[in-house]
């Protein structure tokens, strides 16, 4: 149950900093650039966040199976399916491997796994491996809300807090985040997880190739 509320509280707070980040910029709070780098940064701790705690749900669910005696092919499946979209590739093998040992060894490897960081992934430089997973649903959204072309707005001289305003309003239309629904009542569903996740991957990417 601790766990249950606590993937809860975190989505609650995820999609309230997805909504402030689409937001007004609060008045002598931040410059707008400041604004939306310190309120990306927030979000991208928040899906951080929320993949340990479905990381910690895993665990304990894998714990649970195995205490009952030998996964079933569906529930293995089912395992290996929800840790791809949480790990790296390195640490879904390691995992995936421990599965031929013993329990503790299996839920020693899972304790030891972090989460896939977008935010961490768009720091990469060019030529640097990025993980195929969230490279392209980073590339999708960037390409979706055509920050190809707000790029080349900014080479041809147009004011950087423009670019990044523009930048906000389209990952605002992209998650449709004045629909997304705020009551302690609410899950967030698993598509618009995906979505928030792509458009911060893709404004980071935007913030990186700014920098360069």
């Amino acid at each position: 149950m601790s766990n249950r509320k606590d993937k809860l509280s975190c989505q609650l707070r995820l999609m309230a900093a997805f909504k402030e980040f689409s937001g007004p910029v609060p008045e002598g709070l931040f410059t707008k650039k400041e604004f939306f780098i310190v309120r990306l940064q927030a979000i991208g701790a928040l899906l951080d966040e929320f993949k340990r705690e479905k990381l910690r749900e895993l665990a304990d669910r894998l714990a649970a199976a195995l205490t009952r005696g030998k996964m079933s092919t569906s529930e293995l499946d089912s395992f290996r399916e929800a840790l791809s979209h949480l790990v790296s590739g390195q640490d879904y093998n390691a995992v995936s491997g421990a599965f031929a040992g013993s329990k503790d060894l299996l839920l020693q490897r899972l304790s030891r796994v972090q989460p896939l960081s977008v935010a961490e992934e768009e720091k990469k430089r060019p030529g640097q491996f990025r993980e195929p997973a969230p490279d392209r649903i980073t590339t999708a959204a960037y390409s979706r809300m055509n920050f190809e072309g707000l790029e080349k707005e900014l080479k041809a001289g147009r004011d950087e807090v423009e670019v990044l305003e523009e930048a906000r309003a389209r990952a605002t239309k992209f998650c449709a985040a004045d629909r997304m629904p705020l009551g302690l009542e609410n899950t967030m569903p698993s598509h618009m997880l995906s979505c928030i996740e792509a458009a911060a991957g893709a404004c980071f990417r935007l913030l990186a190739r700014m920098k360069s």
